[in-house]
């Protein structure tokens, strides 16, 4: 019988060969099981990838899986996405669920932050999954949970970021005309970039609105759920009890006086600030943190309608503050003050494209206008038209005929049935002024400049009949013709000819109402819902005005 050597410095067997190549078996079969082990739990990692996707295309087949508290609608979305992948699981894999399952998780655990609903994204059912697999155990979940799981990670990944980027409410749903672009698709193309590259919380977090205006809002929403977690604001009686210590809590008491903090607090409350306590002062004090939080959320959700890419280049018009912003890069370039609608000639919420502006413009009166303003000056001073320009016409088309003012009869003519045409040729006098900015919307409502200044140096700045006056349009203008030289600009403007210049790239405006701001201070400025937006878009989320 032959002898087996170990060698201690060659480290190989010498013998019967028998013994080396059973050897040689032995270790293979012990390292496949171990293999094995560590990626299928009883079969190959091949395997337990091919019945994770028959599993997964079965339940992609299933619209309105069922998992925990939590009900699966397959969106276009999220079948694009395992689409790309071969069907493949994205966050799960034998072992259970990956490290970016659990940044996901947190992400969507803070929505709150952001005035969005955590359950929208699945929070209570992604934890309850994840903390089964994080559990030691000697029974793992299955091969079901782990594909239930990564539909759900997945579906969470895409409506949260959709939300983010776009707003969980359609504008189209609250506004009759909401015509200005706005990102479409590309979330599960972010979605597989950001698990390639481990980065799925920066991801998400990249998508919020950039505006400081939502950044200020988001930190105010943070306190007002600290007061709402304290229990409240406190009481305030008729006789002023305890008025102190509420006007502290909001930050408005400033000094020992309470006649100036109340004025603080009326003018960020969009009352009379008259430093009594009055009723309707009394009321908007005891009003619940629950309204205000709800106001907040709301307008953090018109930010998100606004582009988000850092090349944006917009005009955004703040209603409630009677401003201008022109966005540029995505960085805020200027502000001008502008004039809106009066009350009853509010000037309406949408959005559209400016496609061009005209230089010295004429001003085709509108009927109303030229009938209700225009007749009755007429009337009593029928000298007024030559002397401002204004051009009279009647009939339509190619039966338009030019008038003489002088040969008509304004005394006899009935503004009920007014059927001249009136227009004014570009002047000092012209209500345009030197430029109109054109964008297409059924309300016949535009950017111009106006001749009369003095307005602008008006707090409340209601006078229009809904068009928008703005403040150093010019500017404007040059900012918009960037291809154009300053110089060329005011030459043309000078020159009083009338031009229409259209832009190679047309420019996005948005009209928007605040009813909550925050200012530079960090106080929260609360708006009447002047156009019932807040209540539509309630509505449209499926919820009511919070209830005293």
């Amino acid at each position: 019988m032959g002898m087996v050597e170990w060698d201690g410095e060659n480290r190989f067997f010498r013998g019967y060969p028998w013994v080396v190549y059973g050897l040689y078996a032995f270790l293979f079969i012990l390292l496949s099981f171990l293999f094995s082990c560590a990626h299928g739990r009883g079969g190959g990692l091949q395997e337990w990838e091919d019945s994770s996707t028959r599993l997964l295309r079965l339940s992609l087949l299933d619209n309105g899986l069922s998992v925990g508290d939590s009900i699966l609608s397959v969106s276009e979305d999220l079948s694009a996405f395992y689409l790309k992948r071969g069907d493949r699981l994205a966050w799960c894999g034998p072992r259970g669920p990956g490290l970016q399952a659990d940044a996901l998780y947190a992400v969507i655990k803070e929505a709150g932050e952001d005035g969005l609903d955590p359950r929208l994204y699945h929070v209570a059912t992604i934890g309850k999954l994840l903390e089964r697999w994080r559990r030691p155990s000697d029974k793992p979940p299955s091969l079901r949970a782990a594909v239930q799981l990564d539909l759900l990670l997945t579906n969470a990944f895409i409506r949260y970021g959709n939300h983010m980027l776009r707003g969980r409410i359609d504008p189209r749903a609250v506004h009759d005309f909401w015509e200005a672009t706005f990102m479409q698709g590309g979330i599960p193309d972010l979605l597989e970039t950001a698990l390639d590259l481990q980065q799925v919380r920066m991801t998400l977090e990249n998508l919020r609105p950039p505006q400081i205006g939502y950044v200020r809002l988001k930190n105010a929403l943070a306190r007002y759920r600290a007061v709402q977690r304290q229990g409240g604001w406190n009481q305030v009686s008729a006789e002023g009890e305890g008025l102190r210590e509420r006007l502290e809590m909001s930050g408005d008491w400033v000094d020992t006086e309470h006649r100036t903090s109340l004025r603080r607090f009326q003018r960020r409350r969009h009352l009379e600030p008259t430093g009594r306590l009055d009723r309707v002062t009394l009321e908007a004090l005891k009003e619940p943190v629950e309204a205000q939080i709800a106001q907040i959320e709301l307008n953090m959700e018109r930010w998100r309608w606004l582009p988000h890419d850092s090349e944006a280049r917009y005009i955004l018009v703040r209603l409630d503050d009677y401003e201008l912003d022109f966005i540029d890069r995505g960085q805020l370039q200027f502000t001008l003050r502008i004039i809106v609608g009066k009350s009853f000639w509010r000037t309406p919420i949408f959005s559209s494209t400016m496609t061009h502006l005209v230089v010295n413009p004429y001003w085709y009166v509108p009927r109303s206008i030229a009938a209700e303003e225009i007749l009755p000056i007429l009337q009593r001073d029928p000298g007024y038209a030559l002397r401002n320009g204004l051009r009279i016409s009647k009939g339509e088309g190619m039966e338009v005929k030019r008038l003489d003012p002088d040969s008509i009869d304004w005394n006899g003519m009935d503004p009920a049935i007014f059927d001249l045409h009136i227009a004014q040729i570009p002047g000092g006098t012209n209500p345009l002024g030197v430029v109109k900015f054109y964008f297409k919307n059924p309300y016949h409502i535009y950017l111009h400049d106006t001749p009369n200044k003095a307005l602008f140096e008006l707090e409340k700045r209601e006078f229009s009949h809904g068009c928008i006056r703005v403040e150093h349009s010019e500017l404007l203008a040059q900012r918009i013709l960037s291809d154009w030289g300053k110089e060329a600009l005011s030459n043309l403007i000078k020159s009083g000819r009338n031009r229409q210049i259209g832009f190679d790239d047309p420019l996005p405006v948005f009209l928007l109402y605040w009813t909550a701001w925050v200012d530079e201070e960090g106080q929260l400025y609360l708006h009447d819902d002047a156009y019932q937006s807040d209540e539509k878009m309630l509505q449209a989320l499926g919820k009511t005005l919070y209830n005293n």
